[in-house]
């Protein structure tokens, strides 16, 4: 048995399942670890269960660790891939982001069912699907702020995207499709709103609800991404096949990854 350590907003989560669902693939026993949810009250806390997922939680953790002969944890060494990550021996605990589709792009098909969500959606996310799916040519664009802004340690780690970043990446959208409508998400809707001046923006004003955001996103034919897992997974749960997604090139201050995917603009 191989037990996944899920830690994180639904971002990290998705992209935690992602990794444990292709080791599942793979043949191995797994089960997921959300014990850290009793004390991690971020970002909403644990969200994976708004989805289809099919990976059990596991029970009294400590108990079951010794049962599979666990006596410590694998841990993700860096946020490149590593293909050793793919390849365990079994009864080992695993902590980690796994923030590359590297890990799991094999089983598209399956995280796209399992990524559907489960219940109804609230009547304001309707009515902005509404809104999407009545223009041609949509593109989503995300502007995280909140922490990246206000702590510290996370601004050092992450930073933000600059005006300019999303100035360039519009110019890139509209030569493709003058007539493209943005939908524009954001933790400080009314920071965008007086500094993003763009034609043709609709702006979602609505009491968050992560999960069905990431849904909105991925409707829309194209994306603009923060640094953030949380339009990371709008953009790659869009099914369009001839889409355009623009992330950034740096996506934290100082540390090399492969977040953004190799088929995505960088800028």
């Amino acid at each position: 048995m191989i037990v996944v350590r899920i830690l994180g907003g639904l971002g990290n989560q998705m992209f935690q399942y992602a990794y444990a669902k292709a080791l599942e693939q793979k043949g191995f026993n797994v089960k997921l670890d959300i014990s850290k949810f009793k004390k991690y009250k971020l970002h909403g806390g644990y969200q994976l269960n708004k989805f289809n997922i099919d990976i059990n939680v596991a029970d009294t953790l400590p108990i079951l660790l010794g049962k599979i002969g666990v006596k410590k944890s694998l841990k993700e060494k860096s946020l490149l891939f590593d293909k050793n990550l793919l390849s365990l021996k079994g009864n080992e605990y695993v902590k980690g982001y796994f923030q590359t589709e590297k890990y799991f792009l094999e089983i598209r098909e399956i995280l796209l069912k399992n990524f559907k969500i489960k219940q109804k959606i609230a009547p304001s996310t309707k009515k902005y699907v509404d809104a999407i799916l009545s223009y041609k040519n949509t593109c989503s664009l995300h502007i995280r702020r909140g922490d990246y802004i206000t702590d510290k340690k996370a601004n050092s780690v992450h930073g933000t995207c600059s005006l300019e970043y999303y100035k360039e990446a519009i110019e890139i959208i509209l030569k493709q499709n003058l007539d493209t409508h943005f939908f524009i998400f954001s933790d400080d809707i009314a920071w965008t709103k007086e500094n993003l001046k763009i034609e043709n923006a609709i702006f979602i004003e609505h009491k968050t609800i992560p999960h069905e955001d990431i849904y909105l996103m991925s409707l829309c034919k194209n994306n603009i991404t923060a640094n953030s897992s949380f339009s990371w997974w709008g953009a790659w749960l869009n099914n369009h096949k001839s889409k355009t997604v623009i992330a950034p090139k740096q996506w934290f201050v100082d540390k090399e990854n492969e977040i953004a995917c190799s088929n995505w603009v960088k800028i």
